[in-house]
């Protein structure tokens, strides 16, 4: 990136950060031939260090969505056990869009897939997430920050629990929002179709996916949310009253083949 962008950037994340590391989006990256080869095509030749930043936007991740995920990195890394990857959803975009992104810390390099969301978060079925949610049963998605954790089989086979670290998703665990593969979602299909709020990509990744980055990996989920959320404090204090055990669970009652 220019370096008129990238400086700016950098004073965010080292006054938020401190000065005893780099921040994550700035570490340098050893790229392997063929991506050091293309990042140096659109970056320009430069004697200086390619770092993690501007080797994903090169690759197509969103610039608005690598910062936000970045610096919720750097907030959350104390609990980060897993540090190879780094994985982003950009719900902005239309399902038909790959739109996961895992992200290789040390090389640089990034994979992309499809992804659903939630059906309450889309509910005219046009493709686009609008409406994010933390409260049981909403089926909706939820934006923030995630740690990847243990694997577990379930409906769609071997699967990924969630714990989500913001109050925009803290639930995640007890409503059993998970990171599942599904039929109907495929990298090729102009539209996904909707979960009940889990971020379920095609099976052709879940090996790959589950290999990279269970036991605690960070994943960011980003989006806008069009709701109102005024109401959403006294409602979640009313499902604090019924046990977490009972609430009802979003990805195992969902319908197979989605919404």
């Amino acid at each position: 990136m220019k370096t008129t962008f990238v400086l700016p950037l950098l004073v965010v994340f080292i006054t938020a950060c401190g000065t005893s590391a780099p921040p994550v989006a700035f570490q340098p990256v050893q790229p392997d031939p063929e991506l050091h080869d293309y990042l140096a095509s659109v970056l320009g030749a430069s004697n200086e260090p390619i770092n993690l930043y501007q080797a994903i936007v090169a690759q197509g991740v969103p610039s608005r969505v690598a910062q936000a995920a970045f610096e919720k990195y750097d907030q959350f890394e104390p609990w980060v056990r897993n540090k190879t990857y780094i994985s982003m959803i950009d719900f902005t975009q239309h399902s038909g869009n790959l739109r996961f992104y895992q992200v290789h810390r040390a090389t640089g390099r990034v994979s992309a897939w499809a992804v659903a969301h939630g059906e309450g978060s889309d509910p005219d079925n046009d493709g686009f997430a609008q409406y994010f949610s933390n409260i049981p049963n909403s089926h909706m998605s939820s934006l923030g920050s995630y740690l990847i954790q243990e694997k577990y089989v379930g409906k769609y086979g071997e699967s990924l629990r969630l714990d989500g670290l913001e109050e925009t998703n803290d639930n995640a665990r007890a409503r059993a929002i998970v990171l599942h593969p599904s039929n109907y979602v495929k990298d090729t299909r102009p539209k996904q179709g909707r979960s009940w709020g889990c971020p379920a990509i095609p099976y052709k990744w879940i090996q790959t996916v589950i290999s990279r980055s269970q036991d605690g990996s960070f994943l960011y989920a980003y989006g806008i949310n069009r709701r109102n959320t005024l109401g959403d404090a006294d409602i979640l204090k009313q499902w604090e009253l019924i046990p977490k055990s009972l609430w009802v669970d979003e990805s195992e009652a969902a319908p197979v083949d989605g919404e």
